[in-house]
């Protein structure tokens, strides 16, 4: 069978289990707005709008221009946090999958990373730094970094032991070890860690904008709060969640299947 039959095939199943998905996918979002218009409907209006009134609420903020520039200081926080989480937590999930002694010296910090509260993080964050583009950034970090080394330790301990010890009998370098086999054997557990720590970094940084930012989703939606006016904070809540969908199903799903095309015997719908 060639190489090209092989892709054409994996690139078939995909196909047939994302279209199977959507189905499913369609009936939970509308499950999701007649809960929410079942749950309007016994609440004040003006503490719970319906999904209609928070739509045309979201249409008017979009149409006033006000939309873009918070969540592109969102997103910016969150690139940044996101990215700094990932390099230290795949760095530190390498070295305590290969190294007996860096994981015994790193899990304690991965435990308190684990245990301690978002929102403690978010404070401390808020107290070193106050009023930055910092705090958020250092919040996803202490937040997300644990969880994706974790997820990155497990994933080597679980690499085939003869391709390591194949790799050191014909003297390849620690580095062109962990870039040529370790790295590639992992694949999925590094897109479970990235979703992961991506869903986390959009929490925290959301979290910390309520207290050490005067910009970003988190900030109107506090300060929408604050004024009492809950139909606008809902309305930032459902762009907040617009945004994750678009990221999931436009950006993050498509990449995922194309990296792990190479994997056929992988399970690619329920990475991650």
């Amino acid at each position: 069978m060639s190489a090209e039959t092989i892709r054409s095939g994996l690139g078939d199943r995909l196909s047939d289990v994302d279209v199977n998905q959507w189905p499913a996918r369609i009936v939970g979002i509308v499950l999701f707005f007649v809960g929410w218009y079942a749950v309007a409907s016994v609440f004040p209006n003006e503490l719970m709008p319906y999904p209609i009134e928070t739509l045309r609420v979201v249409y008017d903020l979009v149409g006033s221009g006000k939309v873009l520039p918070e969540v592109t200081a969102t997103l910016t926080r969150i690139f940044w946090g996101f990215l700094a989480s990932m390099l230290l937590g795949i760095q530190m999930g390498v070295f305590m999958g290969l190294d007996d002694y860096q994981r015994k010296f790193l899990t304690p910090h991965i435990v308190i990373g684990l245990s301690a509260p978002l929102i403690a993080w978010s404070v401390i964050a808020t107290l070193i730094f106050g009023f930055s583009i910092y705090a958020p950034i250092l919040a996803t970090i202490l937040t997300a970094a644990p969880f994706i080394a974790i997820t990155v330790w497990k994933g080597v301990e679980d690499i085939d032991t003869d391709l390591l010890e194949m790799s050191n009998s014909f003297g390849i370098t620690r580095r062109r070890t962990i870039f040529k086999v370790v790295l590639p054997s992992v694949a999925p557990e590094l897109f479970t860690a990235f979703r992961f720590g991506l869903s986390l970094s959009w929490k925290i940084v959301t979290i910390t904008e309520i207290f050490a930012s005067n910009s970003g989703i988190g900030y109107q939606i506090i300060r929408a709060y604050g004024f009492v006016r809950f139909d606008e904070a809902w309305a930032w809540a459902v762009i907040f969640m617009g945004i994750v969908l678009i990221l999931e199903y436009g950006v993050i799903k498509p990449v995922q299947w194309r990296v792990l095309r190479y994997r056929p015997d992988t399970e690619i719908s329920l990475v991650g």
